[in-house]
């Protein structure tokens, strides 16, 4: 259900994506500025070293020979890490640069848009209220730049355990065979990890936004009712997970990694949106499925003669977590009131009073 309403909520949001994907383009076109200015050095010596030129022929072998492109990967990713350590002291200072402006400030910036998203949604789902992208992006400044930093420090351990599994990847995959059954299970572990990571944020967003309290109380609460539900939340984020990574990897196979401009930023709102979706149903609370239409994820048992076809309350149409048909109540020929007949004795008044 929770898969299902998320998908809902993005086709009736999608304008919400249009105006992420402006974001996002900004945040590019701002880290390849400082990538430009700071990176000089490094691109020179990747070049010196033919990388660039490798990187290149993995592009190609994704579409002509794919089953060569683990093994490849792992080369190219060999080799670039031997020449970046032996030529650490000629290029710190360009590392530290591209790290911090090319990497650290807008991975900020984004995670930040990803605050806003998810109070925008968090009011329209909760209120019905359409909010501003811009001005609800500048009255949570403060907020979502400590989301921000603080999604740094909790996503830490995955990132660690993210890059060990690659690393145990390179060290095995040493011939073909190895490298294309080392990428399926590398692949299988991955899912795992990044769908674990998406469950126990799940709630952590509605905390947040719902209480206007900070990171880690909010993180700290929001585990408990996450842990207490956790099986029920882990299928949906495997199907959320497997979804964003199927339709991102199709589209950039088939319109040549041009199609991230629009899968990218629908990826941020389809997160944001499974996040609070998760966390209504978890508390049981309603939320608006359309304008129109307010879904319940509480189960109620309602039966079918308390309620008339005039006067089931709206709460009671809505749901659809509990199939509750409710039929007009229908009166027995033999009950119905008859039509009501003048009395033998008016009718002798009104001949007494003609005469």
């Amino acid at each position: 259900m929770s898969y299902k309403n998320t998908m809902k909520l993005l086709a009736s949001n999608f304008m919400l994506v249009w105006k992420q994907v402006l974001y996002l383009l900004i945040c590019f076109m701002f880290a390849i500025l400082c990538v430009y200015t700071t990176a000089q050095p490094i691109v020179s010596l990747l070049r010196e070293h033919n990388i660039i030129y490798e990187i290149k022929m993995i592009v190609e072998t994704v579409y002509n020979s794919p089953s060569d492109f683990a093994l490849q990967l792992s080369e190219v990713l060999k080799h670039l890490i031997n020449v970046v350590f032996s030529n650490f002291s000629n290029i710190w200072v360009s590392l530290f640069g591209f790290f911090i402006l090319g990497i650290f400030v807008p991975y900020i910036l984004i995670q930040m848009s990803f605050y806003n998203i998810s109070s925008i949604l968090y009011q329209s789902l909760s209120m019905n209220m359409q909010v501003n992208y811009i001005q609800n992006g500048v009255q949570q400044l403060k907020q979502s730049f400590k989301y921000a930093i603080a999604n740094i420090i909790f996503n830490l351990p995955f990132l660690a355990i993210v890059i060990l599994l690659i690393e145990i990847y390179l060290l095995l995959a040493n011939s073909t065979f190895t490298a294309i059954l080392g990428l399926f299970i590398l692949s299988a572990l991955l899912i795992i990890t990044l769908s674990i990571n998406l469950s126990l944020f799940t709630c952590y967003f509605g905390y947040m936004i719902e209480n206007n309290s900070g990171p880690i109380v909010s993180f700290a609460k929001s585990i408990i009712t996450t842990l207490k539900n956790f099986w029920k939340i882990l299928s949906p984020s495997v199907i959320i997970v497997l979804t964003v990574i199927f339709v991102n990897g199709f589209i950039a196979l088939f319109t040549f990694f041009s199609g991230l401009i629009v899968t990218i930023p629908a990826t941020f709102v389809l997160i944001a949106i499974y996040n609070l979706v998760t966390y209504f149903n978890v508390k049981g609370e309603r939320y608006y499925l359309t304008k129109n239409m307010i879904f319940n994820p509480t189960k109620y048992v309602v039966k079918q003669d308390n309620f008339t076809g005039t006067d089931i309350p709206e709460e009671i149409k809505e749901i659809e977590v509990t199939t509750v048909k409710m039929k007009k109540k229908r009166v027995p020929k033999e009950n119905k009131p008859k039509k009501k007949t003048k009395s033998k004795s008016k009718s002798k008044i009104i001949k007494i009073k003609k005469d």
